[in-house]
């Protein structure tokens, strides 16, 4: 049996070239745990909302259409295979993350690879590649824009950030490491998803 491994590009929009990821992840696996490997990389305490937008079509994090009318434009993220999404190379969409203080994902379908061993799949998700430490908490994608900017103009970082609510440490966007990020993946991600999906 064969198992499609997908390949995406993930950018903060206003971004592209200083903070992103290329991503593998199955085919098999849901939109919503797209949202939480991107949520995981790019360094989110992911206690905000989040959606994504593909062709028109709104996967939302935590909604149930069929039990609630107000939703009914909306689709479950949790629900919807990646495999569903019949996925075309340089397909595109969007990943709006906290709708009070938005942080906006850049999302390109880059295409494809196959493997018959099914063992393989617990290697993924996995980051690929990537530049850029990843977004900050309640701060708008337009702020860490200025953040970067002031860093780049500085040469040096004068912003901090709390992660998991214990310490402030500096952020400087530079100091990406992906073979850090890569080893602690995979479970952020479990404990994103039982954030969102666990009642």
């Amino acid at each position: 049996m064969n198992y499609k491994i997908l390949n995406f590009k993930v950018e903060v929009e206003g971004l592209e070239n200083k903070i992103w990821r290329v991503i593998e992840i199955v085919d098999r696996m849901t939109v919503a745990d797209l949202a939480y490997t991107i949520l995981a990389s790019f360094n989110s305490l992911a206690y905000h909302l989040y959606n994504i937008t593909y062709k028109n079509d709104i996967y939302d994090c935590s909604v149930c259409p069929e039990h609630n009318p107000d939703y009914k434009d909306l689709v479950n993220a949790v629900t919807t295979r990646l495999s569903n999404l019949n996925l075309k190379e340089n397909d595109t969409m969007e990943m709006e993350y906290d709708y009070g203080s938005p942080t906006t994902f850049k999302i390109t379908y880059l295409g494809s690879k196959q493997t018959n061993k099914y063992n393989d799949l617990k290697n993924y998700p996995y980051i690929v590649n990537g530049e850029g430490l990843g977004m900050l908490e309640d701060i708008s994608g337009s702020e860490l824009k200025d953040i970067v900017s002031d860093t780049d103009e500085l040469g040096y970082s004068t912003s901090y950030f709390t992660p998991g609510y214990e310490f402030d440490r500096k952020y400087d966007y530079r100091k990406y490491n992906i073979k850090t990020d890569n080893k602690n993946l995979k479970g952020q991600i479990l404990l994103i998803k039982n954030g969102y999906e666990v009642k």
